[in-house]
């Protein structure tokens, strides 16, 4: 009982120190306004995730931080089904959409009351958006990775190997143009993980769902995208 209180959050003393650095690092290289939001935003999206462990069955779930990389929420206990995979690996990204929202419903009252709030909210709101709409790209480890790797495979066993490959394969493109280690990161890990399942086969680890609810989680998954794409353009564009 008491370890699960201690890291629900991953908030016991080691989780305490690598936030402090993530936030040390964010500020460091973003600045104080960007730092804190995307510090703020990456808290709420690992939330999210333990949020829907827990009402999954997953007591012990919790998340870190990882400087400069993001975060990982974690359960002891195996994930059953197609469905519980798609519910957890998509709660991170959706749970960003009320705050986002909430912080473009208040720039005008901000404005009214508060001006210099309003480069923070836009910030947030913006980060928020941009941040959660990238992790649900077709792109393993990110959460849509996962989403293909679950969704696909009930319409055709190879279908998440072709995705994935397809998409790592781009990415490795744009990390040679842009020479961005992050991005080679990525590929590395996507091509270990094609290497290891096969194409991230949803089916090998997780009892299979029906198209038919293959069909509403694909649709959730592109309406929770749509509107993160919509309130994070901005900072998408910044970035592309």
């Amino acid at each position: 009982m008491s370890t699960n209180k201690m890291t629900v959050l991953g908030m016991d003393l080691k989780g305490i120190g690598i936030l402090i650095l993530s936030v040390a690092t964010a500020i460091w290289v973003f600045g104080a306004t960007f730092g804190l939001a995307l510090v703020a935003v990456l808290i709420i999206h690992e939330f999210g995730h333990v949020a829907a462990f827990r009402v999954a069955g997953h007591k012990d779930a919790r998340f870190r931080l990882v400087p400069m990389l993001g975060g990982y929420a974690i359960s002891n206990r195996p994930i059953d089904t197609q469905e519980e995979q798609v519910f957890i690996s998509l709660m991170g990204p959706a749970i960003g959409i009320a705050p986002m929202l909430l912080a473009y419903g208040l720039t005008p009252f901000a404005a009214q009351y508060y001006p210099a709030a309003i480069s923070p909210l836009l910030t947030f709101a913006s980060i928020c958006g941009a941040l959660n709409f990238f992790n649900l790209l077709p792109i393993w480890p990110l959460d849509g990775g996962k989403l293909t790797a679950s969704i696909t495979s009930v319409f055709h066993d190879r279908a998440p190997f072709y995705i994935l490959a397809s998409t790592t394969t781009l990415i490795g493109l744009l990390a040679v143009l842009t020479q961005r280690l992050f991005l080679i990161f990525i590929v590395v890990i996507g091509v270990q993980h094609l290497m290891k399942t096969g194409g991230g086969d949803g089916r090998s680890r997780h009892t299979h769902m029906s198209k038919n609810h293959a069909l509403l989680c694909l649709g959730a998954w592109l309406f929770t995208a749509a509107a993160l794409f919509m309130g994070g353009l901005a900072t998408i564009l910044r970035f592309i």
